[in-house]
C-alpha cells in the first residue's frame, strides 16, 4: 500500500523559473508536515556555460563555476530556512542530471521529489522536459512536477482521476492521506470514453468505495462521472480547472515500468497541460488489498 510520506523532500535545482517555484512547493510541504528539504544541483559537465545566473557569467574554470553554484545554492537554502523554518541540506554533484537525481533519491532515502517540468536543459522532450521525464519513470518514490504557471497557494482541493486501471486504486490511500494532512477536499472523477458506457455502474461503485474510505479518515469528498470523453487527459485538466483544484494525483503508466523510460500518453499529457502541480505515484508490483479490489485494467490514470 502506498502511503503519503514527506519526511525527506528532494528538490532538484537548476536555477530556472520552474525549479525556483518547486522550492516554494517543496518547502511548504516540508513546513506543514515537519519534513526536511534537500536542495540538489547537478553540474552537467557538457553544459557548464548555461546562463544560470543573472547577470550572465561566463565561467571557464570548473572550480570557479562550482563555487558560484555553491554560493547560490546556499543563498537559496538560507532563504528557505528563514521563510519556512525547515531543515535544509545542499548537495552539488557533477554528471548526467536525471541519473544523479535518481541516485540521490536512493542515497538520502527521499520520500518525495518536487521539481519543474522544464528547466535549462538544452534538449527537451516535446511534451515533458527530458530530465523530469526520466526522474518520474526511474524514481523509487513519488514525484511532484509543475510548470511555471503553477503558482503556489497551498493544497485545498485535490483531484484523483479514476478509470478501470490496474493501478488506479494504489493512489487512493496516498491521496486520502495527503488530503487529511492538508485538510483538503478530495475530488474523485471517473473518466469514461464513448466505449465505456457499460462500465458506468462499476465506476459509480468504485467512487462509492472511495467515499467510504475518505469518510473513515474524516476527509471531505466529492465524486463525479464524466462520460463520452474523447481525450481523458484534457478532460482531467479541464475538470481540475473548473473546480479550482490545487493538485492532481495520477499514476505512472504500467508501460513506463516495462520500457523503463516513457510515461504513458495520459500521464504525459496531464503533466504537460496542467497548470497546477501533478503528483505521479509509482505503482507497486505487489500492492496490498485496501478493501476494494474491483479496480482493474492497464492505463496510467
Amino acid at each position: 500500500m502506498i502511503h503519503f510520506k514527506s519526511s525527506k523532500i528532494l528538490i532538484p535545482i537548476d536555477f530556472s523559473e520552474t525549479s525556483l517555484l518547486a522550492i516554494q512547493h517543496g518547502a511548504f510541504v516540508a513546513q506543514f508536515t515537519k519534513g526536511d528539504v534537500c536542495l540538489l544541483h547537478v553540474i552537467n559537465s557538457n553544459y557548464t556555460r548555461q546562463n544560470l545566473f543573472l547577470p550572465v557569467l561566463q565561467l571557464n574554470d570548473p572550480m570557479e563555476f562550482e563555487k558560484k553554484v555553491e554560493s547560490k545554492l546556499n543563498e537559496l537554502a538560507n532563504d528557505v530556512r528563514s521563510e519556512f523554518g525547515v531543515n535544509v541540506e545542499c548537495i552539488i554533484k557533477t554528471g548526467v542530471p536525471a541519473a544523479e537525481v535518481v541516485d540521490t533519491i536512493k542515497e538520502i532515502d527521499a520520500s518525495l521529489v518536487v521539481m519543474g517540468t522544464h528547466g535549462y536543459a538544452p534538449i527537451e522532450e516535446l511534451v515533458i522536459g527530458s530530465n523530469a521525464l526520466r526522474v518520474i519513470t526511474k524514481a523509487n518514490c513519488q514525484v511532484m512536477t509543475m510548470s511555471k504557471g503553477s503558482n503556489h497557494k497551498g493544497y485545498n482541493k485535490i483531484v484523483i482521476p479514476i478509470d478501470n486501471s490496474a493501478h488506479s486504486r494504489q493512489k487512493v490511500v496516498y491521496a486520502i492521506e495527503m488530503a487529511k494532512q492538508f485538510s483538503a477536499h478530495l475530488y474523485a472523477v471517473a473518466l469514461l470514453g464513448p466505449e465505456d458506457e457499460s462500465h458506468k455502474p462499476q465506476m459509480e461503485l468504485i467512487l462509492h468505495q472511495i467515499e467510504k474510505l475518505a469518510k473513515e479518515k474524516g476527509v471531505m469528498y466529492t465524486s463525479d462521472v464524466l462520460s463520452g470523453l474523447k481525450n481523458r487527459a484534457t478532460a482531467t485538466v479541464q475538470y481540475s480547472e473548473k473546480i479550482g483544484a490545487d493538485l492532481l494525483v495520477i499514476m505512472s503508466d504500467q508501460d513506463a515500468e516495462l520500457s523503463g523510460f516513457f510515461l504513458g500518453p495520459y500521464a504525459q499529457q496531464v503533466i504537460h497541460l496542467s497548470k497546477i502541480p501533478v503528483i505521479t505515484v509509482k505503482p507497486e508490483e505487489h500492492p496490498e488489498n485496501i478493501n476494494f479490489t474491483i479496480l482493474s485494467g492497464t492505463s496510467g490514470i
